[in-house]
This record gives structure tokens, C-alpha cells and sequence, in this order.
């Protein structure tokens, strides 16, 4: 792909309004702490369209949003010396708090280098791109609110010592979580649609069940049961009321009815206010965008140190893919999809 000295964006131009591809001039130079990325492939996320729907976390417009880029290096801020120009890159974006700039529906994106990470040459930048929100979430989730010890540490445990439901499982999230939970030493049990229990099984989920059985927290129970250890930690990553009632029960009834201590819950939005909590299970919400801010020691350690050698060894796969044509496009016709629903796979668009 040829490079371009134009920053072309796709731009919300106002509340609600549909996306409008605009060129912004020359790309911004990257300040402390910062590379400026070309990208060639940005996956898109549910909470694109919500942001789109219903302005969450925009502060005015015309805005560019979006938080994962597969690209090149093309510059680097004056102290930036883990990368050079050339690079090849994922970047967690930050659109939220950072400005445009440093949103990921655009030819350039400024990422701080703290969120960036290389990719070995075997990745597609299509599949890399898939990558950045799904294990940032997924680590916040993990070594921030439940406080695991992270992977390789003297801490991490050498042998499975405590096990996580992942209710979602075949979600981007879902999909991270088991895998880096895998790699924390947890064992994982997961629910999910059936097609996609074999993958789940071979990224290291123990046991997948049926989300939509009525037997399933009996049956994540039982094998809760049957492996020896009972289920004290669950990530709801669809965290609707139904879902939540759901995980909850597992951990209630996982543990004889009494919470046993330590039990833990991470849910991706707001508890609802109609929801009853269930007494002795922590619960609390996870904010990847944390990442940015109160925890750039995690993301430091994850995107400059854990990732790559993830990615380059295989401890860590992409997850399924599906390319919108039109690049950008086409994100407007992503972000529709992606409100109706989509399952087992990440929408992205190449430029």
C-alpha cells in the first residue's frame, strides 16, 4: 500500500449522523511518548456504534473514534526509542479521552507507545488488527479487578490453582480472556453458542457449554465439579441482566450456596439498578480504557513485553475476521452490522 501524506478520516460530523470520509491534511506529529502509525487494517468494536448512537464519551464534533490499528511506524516522538520507523504495529488507540488524533477511523493514527506493540511477519495486519481491545479488556479484567498475578511472574502460579467462568465466550473479549486466562494458570470454563465450542476448547477452555440451555449453570457446575475445583471467578462479557443472572448463579452455586472468599465477578457495564447483588460475590465493572491512565504500567507490560512474544509464539491467536469493502469507506456499513448483531468474528476495513 502506498503511502500517503494525507490524513483521510471518517469523521461522525454530529450527534447521530451518519459517517462522512474527510481529508484533514497533514497527520499530526507525535509528541513524548508517542509513534505516529499508518494503518493499514482497523477492526471495529460494539461500542463504536454505541458511541455513534448515543455520543458516549465525545466531548464535541466532528469526531473521529475507534480503538484498534494494525499498521507501520512512520515516526516517532522524541523519546520513543522501543520502535522505529518502519515498524510493524498494533496500536490501542485512545479515542476516548485523547481527542481525534488519536482516533482509529483514519489513514494516521497517534498512539502512545506504552499501548503499541509489534507483530511478528507472520500476522496479516487484517488479523492483528483484531487484537488490542479484546486483550486489553481482557487483561484489565484479569490482573486489575481480580487481581491475578500476571503470567511469568514469580506470583503465577505453575499449576491451575483457581478456576474462571467466561460467560461469552466466543465474544472478541471472550475469546482474549480465555486464552491469557489459559496463560495465568486458571482453569477456564466458558459458555457459548455450540459452534463455537471446538475453537474455545482449543484456545484452553476445560469445558464449554450451551449459553442458551436451560441446564446451562447445572452443567458448568457439574464440570466444575468433575475437574476438582470450584468456579470462584466468572467475566460476564455480555453482561446484559439475563447474562448476569446467570454468571451469578454459577458462583453461588458453585460454591454450595455460600459465596466461598474471594469470589470474584467482572462485568462489562453498569450493574443494572433492577438486579439484585448476590451477597459475599464482589462484583465490578472492567475499563479497558484505564489502560491509558491508572494502569500504563499494565499496558507497558502487556503491549511492549507480553504481547509480542504472544503473538510471535503462538500463545496468543487473532481472532476470526470479516473485511467491510470500501475502507473507510465502508465503516459506516461495519457499524450498522455491528448493531444488529454480530457473532464469532471481528469487523474490520483496509486502506
Amino acid at each position: 500500500m502506498a503511502q500517503q501524506t494525507s490524513n483521510i478520516a471518517a469523521l461522525i460530523p454530529a450527534p447521530k449522523a451518519d459517517i462522512v470520509v474527510q481529508d484533514l491534511g497533514q497527520p499530526s506529529a507525535p509528541g513524548a511518548g508517542e509513534v505516529l502509525i499508518r494503518n493499514h487494517a482497523i477492526a471495529l468494536n460494539p461500542i463504536d456504534w454505541k458511541r455513534q448512537s448515543w455520543g458516549m464519551f465525545i466531548e464535541s464534533y466532528p469526531a473521529v473514534i475507534g480503538a484498534d490499528v494494525a499498521g507501520t511506524v512512520t515516526e516517532v516522538g522524541p523519546d520513543v526509542t522501543a520502535f522505529k520507523k518502519g515498524d510493524r504495529v498494533i496500536g490501542f488507540a485512545n479515542s476516548f479521552t485523547g481527542g481525534n488524533k488519536y482516533g482509529a477511523h483514519q489513514t494516521f493514527t497517534l498512539a502512545q507507545a506504552f499501548a503499541t506493540a509489534k507483530i511478528p511477519a507472520s500476522l496479516s495486519f487484517a488479523e492483528a488488527a483484531t487484537v488490542p481491545t479484546g486483550v486489553s479488556t481482557a487483561s484489565m479484567a484479569l490482573f486489575d479487578v481480580l487481581g491475578l498475578p500476571l503470567p511469568g511472574t514469580s506470583s503465577s502460579p505453575s499449576t491451575p490453582s483457581k478456576s474462571i467462568l467466561i460467560w461469552g465466550g466466543a465474544s472478541t473479549v471472550g475469546f482474549f480472556t480465555i486464552q491469557i486466562a489459559r496463560l495465568a494458570g486458571l482453569t477456564v470454563f466458558a459458555a457459548a453458542s455450540p459452534k463455537h465450542h471446538a475453537k474455545l476448547r482449543s484456545l484452553g477452555a476445560t469445558e464449554v457449554v450451551d449459553y442458551r440451555s436451560p441446564t446451562a449453570v447445572e452443567d458448568l457446575v457439574a464440570a466444575a465439579e468433575k475437574a476438582g475445583t470450584p468456579i470462584t471467578l466468572a467475566f460476564d462479557t455480555i453482561s446484559t441482566a439475563e447474562t448476569l443472572t446467570a454468571t451469578a448463579k454459577v458462583l453461588s452455586v458453585s460454591s454450595g450456596g455460600k459465596a466461598l472468599s474471594g469470589t470474584s465477578f467482572v462485568h462489562t457495564t453498569p450493574w443494572p439498578e433492577t438486579l439484585a447483588v448476590v451477597e459475599g460475590i464482589k462484583s465490578e465493572q472492567v475499563r479497558g480504557e484505564q489502560l491509558w491512565g491508572r494502569r500504563k504500567d499494565l499496558s507497558a507490560w502487556l503491549y511492549n513485553d507480553a504481547l509480542p512474544k504472544w503473538l510471535a509464539q503462538g500463545g496468543v491467536i487473532p481472532s476470526g475476521h470479516r473485511t467491510i469493502p470500501g475502507g473507510l469507506s465502508g465503516i459506516q456499513e461495519g457499524l450498522d452490522q455491528l448493531k444488529k448483531g454480530v457473532s464469532g468474528e471481528k469487523l474490520m476495513v483496509e486502506i
